[in-house]
């Protein structure tokens, strides 16, 4: 745009320049025609051959004059005509006409001439060839001029004089256009930047902080319903229409960028419509102008409409966040609520009471009377818990009949045993549906901070065993933890020292699940899954033992004996005609090991030959949001060695949307406890549509697990899933046997 506005300006310029010279040669050619002809008839009473010669001259000119109409692209050419007419002319006249002592006035109408017509250039050398024919012809014995040495200086002086005038006015002329030609198009810029800019649908505006003056486009009116001009032309005025809680961190953010005196400004806020309502807005800007180095002289910048933006965002938030059929917090949003519940009771050294309840009954209610019946149940449930607590207290839905109850700020056992009984007595109260009575009950599993002094997944995990012996011992009670008598506890150090020496008797071995592209039933890769063959036990699922290792050296140990297998096992894999993708589960801490990335890299090196991507890392989710900027500076590291990841069990942990954009992972899985619910609970298959959903916005693969009949596997396919494993496609098996199934598969994928 700015090369055609500069285009247009220097063709107006040429065009100007033009039809001056047409109009000034015309006038040359229409006076010194009448003067000749005039001239003619004068000297033709005294001179026949001088009056033919005026009359011819007449001619000329008229014949020029009309030529020049006819051809006016051609007035460059008759430029220089007139100049060597003129120029022969102004010669003989000083030859000859010694007896007219101001004749030599006529050579300072061709200097000027010259350089009107032909430009500063071409007038330096018409000036420097004048002036050497007056000196020569003065000095020249074969002519009298009647002009003595003086008269001849002098005249070469003013004429050099009347250069530097000329010199000195093209200058200035010159330097007046081309501010002319800058003013121009600074305003040609600047009226298409706004233009284009509001075309988008977003406002314009600039401030001076000194002044408070502030100016916006129209549009900006028009987003908050206001009539223009009714704003006022004042920083002050946009200000009082700002949220109240959002004013004091824009003047913060604006006094910062102001100070910064360097990047972008960038700032979302709430402000006030004509209408009463509250609309976000993006507001960017940059200094433009500085009066001094510690002041803006002038914010330049833009005013979007997010609030569609933001009511968007809210929406899958609270589907991310809050279960869909009772509203309210699900378990991911409960992970974060016992975060802060737990550093509140460390704070101000207060009891937190983590609670699980299961409901006793529940079935029946399902089995006898339907799923709508049920959801009957678990609303009116939630209602008695939330009736039962204190409004700083929080429930929520962990999944099916399952729910947590986070009591906070206790300061003695019995309150805590209190509020339990009562919750016991409300929920058992008998629910009518459908003409009907039920009774359902409460097992109640509770830990209790700090006499449970864990973290918040392990108090959660304790009230669910607490839970699975309430229920033991009759139902419809509650149950508390007891670390003490927690036999795993007694014996988790003989556990660790028997899985070390597992490692390395090689009892451990990898088995590999399927993976398939959901649309096409083809295979894609396997998901490798740990074995122990325990000597007494037999073999053991990964849940018998890795919780053991836990943040100790063994779990990096093991770790890395699975990086090393499951590469050879790929290896193998293509070498063999199976050119697929392998997952590997890490955990965190193996994962922000200063050495990971290094130690990865060399086992990568032997084995350069295999395509990248093709080894792709699981982390868990809630593990990797313990410390999103060591995890994600790790990822990085990996991904440039060809090395993916996936973020395992997502929709367990609290994945908001800025952590999700800042994890730079290639693929979500979702997680089974998800999954096998979805298609008789509504809100687990809104939870599994919203994350279906938010790893299409955020460009993120997304892989089904837990996918356990050919029913689960379609729906999953019309929702948008793009992969999927689970035992209804196949069971994780020895390496040996994946050929084979895999056979089985092609030929039938369902059987």
């Amino acid at each position: 745009m700015e090369n055609y506005g500069s285009f247009n300006l220097n063709l107006s310029k040429s065009e100007r320049g033009e039809r001056y010279k047409v109009a000034f040669l015309n006038s040359v050619f229409l006076l010194a025609g009448i003067v000749a002809f005039g001239m003619g008839f004068i000297r033709w009473q005294t001179s026949v051959a001088m009056g033919e010669i005026d009359f011819g001259f007449a001619g000329l000119c008229f014949v020029l004059l009309a030529y020049l109409r006819r051809h006016r692209s051609q007035a460059d050419m008759f430029a220089s005509i007139v100049l060597v007419l003129c120029y022969g002319l102004f010669l003989s006249i000083y030859i000859s006409a010694s007896y007219n002592t101001m004749r030599l006035s006529l050579f300072f109408l061709l200097a000027a001439a010259a350089f009107f017509l032909k430009g500063r250039i071409a007038g330096r050398i018409w000036l420097a060839f004048i002036l050497l024919t007056i000196v020569i012809v003065h000095v020249l014995p074969y002519f009298e001029t009647g002009y003595s040495h003086i008269d001849i200086f002098t005249t070469c002086l003013y004429l050099l004089a009347l250069f530097i005038i000329f010199e000195n006015y093209e200058t200035f002329k010159e330097s007046q256009h081309t501010s002319e030609e800058e003013q121009a198009l600074l305003r040609l810029t600047e009226e298409r930047w706004r233009h284009a800019l509001e075309g988008t649908g977003d406002a314009v505006w600039d401030w001076r902080p000194e002044t408070g003056e502030f100016h916006y486009s129209r549009r900006f009116s028009e987003m908050l319903g206001y009539a223009e001009g009714e704003l006022g032309k004042h920083a002050e005025h946009i200000f009082n229409i700002i949220h109240p809680d959002d004013e004091p961190r824009v003047r913060d953010e604006l006094h910062d960028f102001i100070q910064r005196r360097a990047g972008n400004y960038v700032s979302e806020m709430r402000l006030s419509a004509r209408d009463g309502s509250w609309k976000w807005m993006l507001c960017r800007g940059k200094v433009a102008q500085r009066d001094d180095e510690h002041s803006a002289g002038l914010m330049v910048g833009t005013f979007s409409d997010i609030t569609l933006l933001k009511q968007h965002e809210r929406q899958l938030e609270h589907i991310a966040h809050y279960d869909a059929l009772t509203g309210i917090p699900n378990r991911v949003l409960l992970a974060d609520r016992l975060q802060q519940a737990l550093a509140h009771s460390k704070r101000e050294g207060t009891i937190l009471a983590v609670c699980y309840l299961d409901l006793d009954g529940f079935k029946l209610v399902n089995d006898t009377m339907g799923h709508e019946a049920g959801d009957k149940v678990l609303i009116e449930v939630t209602q008695r818990i939330k009736k039962s607590i204190r409004g700083d207290d929080t429930v929520a839905r962990l999944g099916g009949d399952e729910f947590a109850v986070l009591l906070l700020g206790l300061h003695a056992p019995e309150e805590c045993s209190a509020s339990l009984n009562r919750l016991l007595e409300e929920i058992s109260q008998p629910i009518e549906i459908k003409n009907r009575l039920f009774e359902v009950s409460a097992s109640i599993g509770v830990s209790i901070y700090p006499g449970d002094d864990h973290d918040a997944d392990t108090l959660l995990r304790h009230a669910d065993q607490a839970m699975y012996t309430a229920k033991q011992s009759g139902k419809n009670r509650y149950y508390l933890y007891d670390t003490e008598n927690d036999q795993r506890a007694r014996s988790h150090h003989e556990f660790l020292r028997r899985l070390a020496l597992a490692l390395g008797r090689n009892e451990f071995e990898l088995y590999y699940q399927p993976k398939v592209d959901m649309r096409t039933l083809q295979l894609v890769g396997a998901e490798a899954l740990i074995r122990w063959h325990h000597p007494e036990r037999g073999l053991l699922a990964p849940g018998d033992f890795l919780h053991a290792i836990e943040g100790t050296t063994l779990e990096v140990e093991l770790g890395d004996w699975v990086v090393a297998t499951a590469l050879a096992q790929l290896e193998a894999w293509h070498e063999a005609g199976l050119p697929m993708e392998l997952s590997i589960n890490i955990s965190v801490r193996h994962l922000q090991a200063n050495d990971f990335a290094w130690k990865l890299k060399r086992k990568m090196l032997r084995y350069s030959h295999l395509p990248k991507g093709c080894l792709q890392v699981e982390v868990l989710e809630t593990a990797a949001l313990e410390d999103i900027p060591r995890v994600s500076d790790t990822i990085e590291r990996c991904r440039k060695i060809g090395i993916s990841f996936a973020l395992d069990d997502f929709g367990t942990g609290y994945s908001s949307l800025s952590y999700l954009g800042r994890l730079p992972v290639d693929a979500l899985k979702i997680d089974q406890s998800f999954i096998r619910d979805m298609l008789k609970d509504k809100g687990d298959r809104a939870i599994v549509q919203g994350v279906i959903a938010l790893a299409k916005v955020f460009n993120r693969k997304i892989v089904a697990e837990g996918v356990e009949s050919e029913e689960l596997f379609r729906d999953l396919v019309e929702m948008g899933c793009e992969y999927g494993q689970g035992y209804g496609i196949a069971r994780p098996m020895p390496a040996s046997e994946l050929p084979a199934w895999l056979e089985k598969w092609n030929s039938k994928p369902f059987s």
